[in-house]
């Protein structure tokens, strides 16, 4: 048996990142705010703790624990499972947090001799479960000590350590950034496509662009497999999210004289994207098929 993990938050992503440490050989002590999750890992194999606290109680020492919840909760989980973490325990927090935060936290921890690594995942539900790219910030000693489970947990040569605290979450951030302005792009042209003077088939035109064109791209291969299911995405309305981190690179970019063009159209597009248009429904559509992003669904009637 390999080595023992706790996994907070078993959310989409989480819950897959348990799996894929389970499928591995890994021991998980599976935590989550709602029981729910819990217990369905539990069938799976993991080992149930039904508070943090406990998750961490159960670990061997030194501890790792896997923390995988929305922003707003990690400073929660953290000031719960601190007391019970010692010096040369390590954290790992996957989620999308802001790369300030994850600095500060670092230097926090860093007090009490807490280790603490900021891991961008990108990959969604399915690379969770199967094989993420991950970019690793932190003291690199530290990710030195774990990189054989994060190599483990991700696609071939798909981790890096990229720099100090906050470095990962600030790759992950300009990440998404840039996948912010290529579904942008992909979802306008399909609408121009689908406001032009002919009848096309969409679905079509996305698999052949993925035969050799230089726009071929894991996204075009998600926008195929959301019109092979709905060919006018009829059943969604063109409603687009966003989770923070374009807000957070925007900024990023003002604070250093950055021209970013492009992603700032694309997060403005999602804030006018009540009206529905035939972009939005890509993008929304896109959200749901990487992500696992919830799509408002249209009413009938």
């Amino acid at each position: 048996m390999g080595e023992t993990i706790a996994v907070i938050g078993l959310g989409k992503m989480g819950k897959n990142v348990a799996l894929n440490m389970l499928s591995r050989g890994y021991t998980v002590i599976a935590s989550n705010r709602s029981p729910e999750p819990v217990d369905e890992l539990k069938q799976s194999g993991a080992i149930p703790a039904y508070t943090f606290e406990d998750s961490v109680k159960l670990l061997p020492v030194p501890r790792k624990v896997w923390i995988m919840v929305p922003p707003g909760a990690v400073d929660e989980v953290v000031s719960r499972i601190k007391p019970h973490l010692q010096a040369g325990d390590i954290i790992i927090e996957a989620g999308n947090s802001n790369y300030k935060e994850s600095a500060r936290r670092h230097r926090e921890l860093s007090e009490s001799g807490i280790h603490f690594l900021d891991a961008g995942c990108s990959g969604g539900p399915s690379g969770a479960r199967d094989g993420m790219c991950m970019m690793v910030g932190g003291d690199e000693n530290v990710f030195r000590l774990v990189e054989p489970i994060l190599r483990n947990l991700s696609v071939p040569d798909g981790v890096a350590y990229v720099g100090p605290a906050g470095s990962g979450h600030f790759v992950k951030m300009v990440h998404n950034a840039i996948e912010y302005g290529m579904m942008q792009s992909i979802g306008e042209g399909f609408e121009l496509l689908e406001k032009g003077p002919y009848e096309l088939d969409m679905r079509e035109i996305a698999y052949l662009w993925n035969r050799g064109s230089v726009v071929r791209s894991y996204l075009v291969e998600l926008v195929e497999r959301a019109l092979s299911k709905d060919p006018k995405l009829e059943a969604i309305e063109g409603y687009v999210e966003d989770t923070g981190e374009g807000r957070w690179a925007i900024q990023a970019a003002i604070e250093r004289d950055v021209p970013f063009t492009g992603l700032s159209h694309a997060l403005f597009a999602r804030f006018r994207s009540r009206k529905n248009s035939f972009s939005d429904k890509i993008l929304a559509a896109l959200r749901n098929e990487f992500g696992g992003h919830a799509v408002k669904e249209k009413k009938s009637g």
